[in-house]
């Protein structure tokens, strides 16, 4: 019996699996998730035009469409690229580690990789693409599927695209809504609600790169999309992507940004991708500065988001320009029935305040890596009030919030090839007949040790040097997925005893 519905529950799956012959049939289902699988890419001239065309048509019905950015190809190169199952379930479930706090948050940061461990597959001439169990849920699963799986994927195409195009550099993912939490508030005082905000990019990916003398860092923006529909229904997306990636600016100008569309099919995954242009810089300096910098609580700030300037539509290709900190300053704040139709909210991050911005980001940076591995703790210790859920939680629903203690699991320390280590947890299921399914995550030893001790500028500049130290999992059947992060995935099969 295999997984037939990606949204039944895990604890149906595991108790059907103690039939006959199943045991076979989830040790071989794990094995899959190591295969290397060719993921197609897709980003040409002739899709641009097809965003634009699909924007154009539609603009009479959603105004938001004239406020895109400019669009241009990227260069995927040829082929594709090489990813496996697993990589796709990590990267997910590191980036949606921010849930809001629950009493069972702790089991639902595992279900990312377990819940679609039986959707992708390697077909024939290796190419990544979908289960049959994967292809038979009813329609609003279907979406939700959808979007987790369009994150994954987006994810580790936009970390590849972005380190062949800056050598050197790690990028790590940043949920949008974290770091705008910290920021920006509405004339009420509470933090802009998710309906007005909605079009707002998904993540913010933030690169570090360090030499001798220097650190940087540099933000994309990224948007993630999915569907299962047809290929056309990919410019739709990718045209309200358009928008959601020019919402947010800082000292004036739109960082770059990346948007992803994932068709997914049984006969092969393709993912469509722009590029649309941008400010790349967010913060130089030298180590010492940057402990500096690190080493300080940034302070929740009160900033409103304003309404996006509508562009002409002849020159709806050039990107919205945003107002300075002067003019933002002096001009009177459109209320919500005074804004135009369809017209975006963009957030405007002040020049003076980049360092306050870099400091957003790294410490959800570090809250991330930390909640992935179960400290909650050491995570909610990186978070501004506002984050926690310090102020009215009517308004402010908490994002870093501990967890009750019946609810927590224990941090463990987990051997790794190669002599190293990782702390994080683990949660066991039977399968019956007297095995388990045992899923681990967490972060290597070192690493962990530094983001609980709150050296994150130590952190950032060692996380690299994990990746390259890794080596190749034992031969057991046994799933290792190693994060550029410091972040580590293992899925396996063992004794109940074991």
């Amino acid at each position: 019996m295999t997984l037939r519905h990606s949204s039944i529950t895990l604890s149906v799956w595991l108790v059907s699996a103690s039939a006959p012959g199943v045991g076979v049939d989830i040790e071989s289902l794990v094995r899959s998730l190591s295969y290397q699988s060719l993921l197609a890419l897709n980003s040409s001239d002739q899709l641009v035009d097809d965003v634009l065309r699909y924007a154009e048509t539609n603009a009479k019905m959603r105004e938001a469409y004239w406020h895109h950015k400019r669009l241009t190809p990227v260069d995927v190169g040829k082929g594709g690229m090489r990813t496996t199952p697993a990589q796709v379930l990590h990267e997910l479930g590191v980036a949606t580690t921010l849930l809001t706090a629950s009493p069972l948050s702790q089991v639902a940061r595992h279900w990312a990789a377990v819940r679609y461990c039986a959707t992708l597959t390697r077909i024939h001439g290796r190419r990544l693409a979908l289960t049959p169990d994967a292809n038979e849920v009813v329609y609003h699963h279907k979406v939700t599927q959808s979007e987790q799986l369009g994150v994954g994927l987006a994810l580790v195409v936009a970390k590849n695209l972005l380190r062949r195009q800056y050598r050197g550099w790690t990028f790590h993912a940043v949920d949008a809504e974290v770091a705008l939490k910290a920021g920006f508030v509405d004339s009420g005082g509470a933090v802009e609600s998710v309906s007005r905000t909605k079009k707002r990019p998904d993540y913010i990916l933030l690169g570090h790169h360090a030499t001798k003398t220097r650190r940087r860092m540099k933000i994309v923006i990224l948007e993630c999309k999915g569907t299962h529909g047809s290929p056309n229904f990919v410019h739709g997306q990718l045209a309200r992507a358009a928008v959601q990636v020019e919402a947010l600016t800082v000292g004036g100008s739109s960082p770059p940004s990346l948007m992803v569309a994932s068709h997914l099919t049984q006969t092969g995954i393709t993912a469509y991708v722009l590029d649309p242009p941008g400010d790349a810089e967010l913060w130089s300096g030298d180590d010492e500065e940057l402990d500096g910098l690190l080493s300080t609580t940034p302070a929740d700030q009160f900033w409103r988001p304003r309404t996006a300037i509508p562009p002409r539509p002849e020159v709806r290709q050039t990107p919205t320009a945003a107002l300075s900190p002067a003019d933002e300053a002096a001009a009177e704040p459109q209320l919500a029935d005074e804004l135009p139709p369809g017209a975006p909210q963009v957030f405007d991050i002040p020049e003076h305040q980049r360092g306050w911005f870099t400091q957003i980001l790294t410490r959800a940076v570090a809250a991330t890596a930390l909640l992935f591995a179960g400290n909650n703790a050491a995570a909610s210790g990186y978070a501004t009030p506002r984050q926690r859920g310090a102020e009215d939680p009517a308004f402010q629903p908490a994002l870093f919030d501990l967890d009750p203690a019946w609810a927590t699991s224990s941090a463990a320390t987990f051997a790794l090839p190669n002599g190293l280590s990782a702390e994080g947890t683990r949660h066991r299921a039977p399968l019956g007949r007297g095995r388990v399914l045992e899923v681990f995550r967490g972060v290597e030893s070192r690493l962990y040790r530094e983001l609980a001790e709150g050296q994150v500028s130590a952190y950032l500049r060692d996380a690299p040097s994990f990746f390259g130290r890794r080596a190749e999992p034992p031969a057991d059947g046994s799933v290792y997925s190693f994060g550029r992060d410091g972040t580590v995935l293992v899925v396996r099969v063992l004794d109940s005893g074991g």
